[in-house]
């Protein structure tokens, strides 16, 4: 059933004849993406030996860091993460990613998952636990939502203790009015599709536009960069990230070559 499901999305993905684009993501993995290039090649991230660049998990990390030291610089006037305490909630390919980077790093690591078998292999390598419900009212300078989306809004965000939001979860806000709810209380937030670009820049530079491993690196990186333009934009004009986010985009859109 799960691959005749693959094989229908498959279609549906070829009938847009390239101007919709796919990987794997939550509950799917690069062998499912094998199944959809049998109908099209706008399927990416398939493992290597079938054309692709494989798990994403990784990429996708290292764009998360990069954001996260950037708005670190803006909030603490430092990008480094030494001595801080870091709160992921979702530990699998990405958050434990990110938990070893940020560890290597010097933050004080602690880690949450609704799956309770991954709390021996978080204890094992060296990282605090705090039970799911817990997580986001745990004392924290910098929260990273790394599982599901859905997890801000106006009953959450007066649990957080920390300053910094930034995470590869799609769609935390559960309406883009909690950015401003986020705002007022003095918490930096960065837009989730721009903290979680790094596994799509890496995949479609490597497998759409033949960027060498080294060029598709440097753009996950760059993703430092977007961020630091979007709180330098959204602290100008007294607007939130996400409108300011909103706003680069769109200029963009009507001006690609800008």
């Amino acid at each position: 059933m799960r691959e005749a499901a693959l094989e229908d999305l498959g279609e549906l993905i070829a009938s847009f004849q390239g101007s919709y684009r796919t990987g794997p993501d939550v509950g799917t993995g690069p062998e499912d993406m094998v199944v959809l290039r049998r109908f099209s090649p706008y399927a990416y991230c398939a493992p290597q030996e079938h054309g692709g660049t494989g798990n994403s998990g990784g990429p996708t990390a290292a764009g998360v860091l990069a954001g996260l030291r950037a708005g670190a610089r803006q909030v603490f006037g430092d990008a480094s993460c030494t001595g801080r305490t870091v709160v992921i909630s979702g530990f699998g390919s990405v958050g434990s990613g990110l938990a070893a980077g940020l560890a290597a790093e010097g933050a004080h690591v602690v880690v949450s998952d609704l799956d309770a078998s991954r709390k021996e292999m978080a204890l094992v390598s060296g990282y605090g636990w705090v039970e799911p419900g817990q997580a986001l009212s745990a004392p924290a300078d910098i929260r990273v939502p790394a599982a599901v989306g859905g997890v801000l809004d106006d009953v959450t965000v007066p649990q957080i203790t920390a300053r910094l939001v930034v995470g590869p979860a799609n769609n935390q806000l559960t309406e883009e009015r909690v950015a401003d709810v986020l705002a007022e209380r003095g918490i930096v937030w960065v837009p989730d599709y721009v903290a979680s670009a790094g596994g799509i820049a890496y995949a479609l530079s490597r497998e759409s536009e033949g960027y060498s491993r080294e060029a598709a690196q440097k753009r996950v990186e760059d993703i430092g960069d977007t961020v630091t333009r979007i709180l330098d934009l959204a602290l100008a004009t007294g607007t939130t990230p996400l409108r300011a986010a909103q706003q680069i985009a769109e200029r963009r859109l009507a001006s690609p070559a800008s």
